[in-house]
């Protein structure tokens, strides 16, 4: 079997629980994943997956990496992405079975097709992972639930010790990992916001160790202003962030890929949200909580908006209350904190 997740970093965390519901679906037979070369380690080393495949972004790469699955001779194929790219692989491999969303432009890829999206309730939307759960149960997958799940090695851990070394943390099982920025400007809380957050956490007895990715240079850089002495996570591969996180005592901030990566790990979470719908991103469970935005234009999924309001709404004390408090019931307890394995 093969199944195709394309970028991005907290979404390809969320195709784990299809996987697992292919393999569970079809035991015996090998299961390989394609996706971008960044989020190998996400799921090399993961059960039941024999091979992770890179998929470069310039068409020479995507035009080899077609030929090297064609000679594959996979049975079934299931893009979990439905981009060009992906359809494009999906159909070029030579799979007998092949299966996608059906989205205008790509489903002539898929022999097998299903809708996208599917409301289960008036209002209310269906979560990422039970999306790809459906594609996968529409080729003989099986639901194993929608718990995620990442890999980690033991190479990952050692780096994540130096990474936390360079940032000045000693004792990482008492520390919360805040997340500021987001993948999107309209899912960034505004610094003075997050700054005022922060200094709330701390001087509740909690050290926070920000982390930020590729692209979110300018809010560190507020932050760092705002926040004197803030501690900050050095630029960190994704294998790295994994050992990190998985480290951690707890991970709160923006609507992000690290969130996912904290909740497939068991480390608790708590997230705000403004555009993206808590229905679709929310960790399920109840050590992952959320805030939500209560204005009416709240989870209209724009990535730009020009009365932007949904996130300055939130009062950074009020979210500063509502971490402390689900810390309080649900952070994981230091004496008890032990390895990370994956989830």
């Amino acid at each position: 079997m093969l199944a195709i997740r394309l970028r991005a970093l907290g979404d390809v965390v969320l195709t784990t629980p299809a996987l697992r519901a292919l393999r569970v679906g079809h035991p015996g037979r090998a299961l390989d994943v394609v996706t971008d070369p960044r989020y190998l380690p996400l799921l090399t080393g993961l059960p039941g997956i024999r091979r992770v495949w890179a998929a470069g972004r310039g068409t020479g790469d995507t035009l080899a990496l077609a030929g090297q699955l064609r000679r594959e001779r996979y049975a079934l194929a299931v893009d979990f992405f439905g981009n060009p790219r992906s359809a494009f692989l999906t159909a070029a491999c030579g799979a007998r079975t092949t299966a996608g969303y059906d989205l205008r432009g790509r489903r002539y890829a898929y022999r097998q097709r299903v809708a996208r999206e599917v409301a289960p309730a008036p209002g209310r939307r269906e979560h990422a992972s039970a999306v790809h759960v459906r594609l996968a149960e529409a080729v003989g997958g099986r639901n194993d639930g929608l718990a995620a799940e990442v890999a980690l090695s033991d190479a990952a851990r050692h780096e994540a010790d130096a990474l936390l070394r360079a940032a000045r943390i000693d004792h990482p099982e008492s520390t919360i990992g805040f997340i500021a920025a987001g993948t999107w400007a309209t899912k960034t809380w505004p610094p003075s916001h997050a700054a005022r957050c922060i200094r709330r956490l701390i001087a509740a007895g909690h050290p926070v160790l920000l982390i930020a990715g590729p692209g979110e240079e300018a809010v560190t850089e507020a932050l760092d202003a705002l926040v004197p002495g803030l501690r900050v996570l050095p630029p960190a591969g994704v294998a790295a962030l994994v050992g990190v996180i998985a480290r951690l005592r707890a991970v709160v901030g923006t609507d992000s890929g690290p969130r996912h990566i904290a909740a497939a790990l068991g480390v608790p979470t708590f997230c705000w949200f403004g555009p993206t719908h808590p229905d679709t991103w929310a960790s399920p469970g109840p050590a992952h909580g959320f805030w939500w935005t209560p204005l009416p234009c709240r989870g209209c999924d724009r990535t730009a908006c020009p009365h932007w309001n949904c996130l300055p709404t939130l009062s950074p004390d009020t979210a500063a209350d509502a971490v402390l408090a689900h810390l309080e019931r649900h952070a994981r307890s230091t004496p008890a904190l032990g390895p990370a394995h994956h989830a």
